[in-house]
């Protein structure tokens, strides 16, 4: 699929780009939504008609698994800050890495900096401040945090995706060339002090580097943000090194990055025991997300529907990923067979998917939850994507929100089919996705058409139209 005529092209609208943050607040101008215990139009509708309405569980579904597309994570879009950094190893999905690049400030309000006469580097510590949100294994492994200088410009006024790559340095700055640490987002940690601060990672970075940004400020690199920006491209941060992890271990971390920094420890000819603060908050920055499906590191079942060159139409169990990876396409081969016999009005089309629990070996809710809601968008002729008419009439009335207890995602999508059945669109299906999967690593295994146990339905009331 075109990435520039995909998903992401949706979000890079001014309006878009807002879609997964503004979706529940939504409402139609033209139509209310209704409770979920109601049918659409059948409180208007005469007494004698209702003889009319019928109701349909059997519409033939295909599902299949397919490649996701590239989403924005840049600040535009990600306006919360927040970063996700690490590493994990799928037993059915694979390993998945999640880095970022980032510019780094000047304190706000700073004009100019001067470290004094002689300024030498005692030490310099990048922190990275908890979320307080950690993906994956409770039992937490080494993950091996390695950071680099970057060697491209960045700018806010430019758009940067899940898959974009910015050139850097090859030379760790991590003192240690990999800074190992366990996530651990509810401990304070303890300076050498006696402070608490919050719970953060605090990796040690070369002193080299700490003396390079002394050195600067006596060459006027210093003078304001964008002369230090013209020096310093950016940061990137990366586990992608990480090694010795199993099955089911590593996490991806969430940190917030407008509370993060890289303090400057330092001495002058006049002066010990300085310090200085260089923000990560208020820059450019963006997430970049691997995923590896390699045939021997994933399911035989996802493998059969993304690695074959001629996949199966059908399949049981289908796939959703966060952080750009995998999705679900549904389609509704025989949908215009409704109307072979005369026009009928949708009431309600309810969509049930259900994460497929017997698969007690895949689904693993306990290490890998599922996402907290998904969502449906359709598609157009050209492979690219749109968001259908019932998502603008509200989150109640659309749904898309996971039953803990039934393990299961309801979406009513009787707008949509009643385009299709009236000519207005044509019957392209529709894609699944995990919401909000440019912040969110979340995965979902689901029940597919032909699933024995959890099957995806679609349950339709109608009216038949004279």
């Amino acid at each position: 699929m075109n990435i520039q005529n995909s998903i992401p092209k949706i979000l890079s609208r001014a309006i878009g780009t807002k879609f997964f943050f503004i979706l529940p607040l939504c409402v139609s101008i033209c139509f209310t939504s209704c409770d979920e215990s109601s049918v659409v139009g059948l409180d208007v509708q005469p007494e004698n008609d209702l003889l009319n309405v019928g109701w349909e569980d059997s519409t033939t579904i295909y599902t299949r698994t397919v490649d996701g597309d590239s989403l924005i994570t840049d600040e535009s879009l990600i306006s919360s800050g927040v970063a996700l950094i690490g590493k994990y190893i799928d037993p059915v999905f694979g390993p998945a890495t999640a880095s970022m690049y980032t510019q780094v400030r000047l304190p706000s309000g700073i004009t100019s900096t001067t470290f004094g006469t002689s300024p030498t580097c005692d030490s310099i510590i990048l922190s990275l401040v908890y979320e307080g949100t950690v993906y994956g294994k409770k039992e937490r492994k080494d993950l091996k945090l390695s950071v680099h200088q970057v060697t491209q410009a960045m700018s806010t006024a430019t758009t940067y995706y899940s898959t974009t790559d910015l050139t850097y340095n090859s030379t760790d700055l991590t003192a240690a060339d990999g800074f190992l640490f366990k996530a651990n987002e509810f401990d304070s940690v303890a300076t050498t002090g006696g402070l608490l601060l919050k719970p953060q990672v605090r990796a040690p970075l070369d002193n080299l580097f700490g003396q390079l940004l002394l050195n600067a400020a006596s060459m006027g690199s210093l003078v304001d943000n964008a002369t230090f920006q013209s020096f310093l491209n950016g940061i990137y941060i990366t586990t992608e090194n990480t090694t010795g992890l199993l099955s089911e271990e590593g996490n991806i971390v969430h940190f917030k990055m407008g509370e993060s920094k890289i303090t400057l420890y330092y001495q002058n000819s006049t002066a010990d025991s300085l310090s200085y603060d260089f923000s990560l908050g208020s820059v450019a920055r963006f997430n970049h997300f691997e995923h590896d499906y390699s045939t021997a590191l994933i399911n035989p079942l996802l493998d059969a529907q993304i690695n074959n060159a001629t996949p199966p139409t059908q399949n049981a169990t289908v796939f959703v990923q966060g952080m750009a990876g995998v999705k679900t396409k549904i389609e509704f081969p025989y949908l215009m067979r409704w109307v072979d016999n005369g026009l009928i009005g949708v009431n309600k089309a309810e969509l049930l998917i259900s994460v497929d629990t017997n698969l007690l070996d895949l689904y693993k809710l306990d290490t890998f939850a599922a996402p907290s809601s998904l969502i449906l968008f359709g598609i157009n002729d050209d492979g690219t994507s749109y968001a259908i008419p019932d998502a603008f009439e509200g989150a109640t009335y659309f749904g898309g929100s996971l039953n803990s207890g039934t393990v299961q995602y309801k979406f009513n999508i009787a707008r949509y089919l009643q385009q299709i059945l009236d000519g207005d669109r044509n019957n392209n299906g529709l894609y699944i996705l995990a919401s909000n999967g440019a912040v969110f690593a979340n995965r979902a295994v689901i029940g597919g058409a032909t699933s024995a146990t959890r099957p995806m339905k679609l349950n339709i009331t109608y009216t038949k139209i004279h």
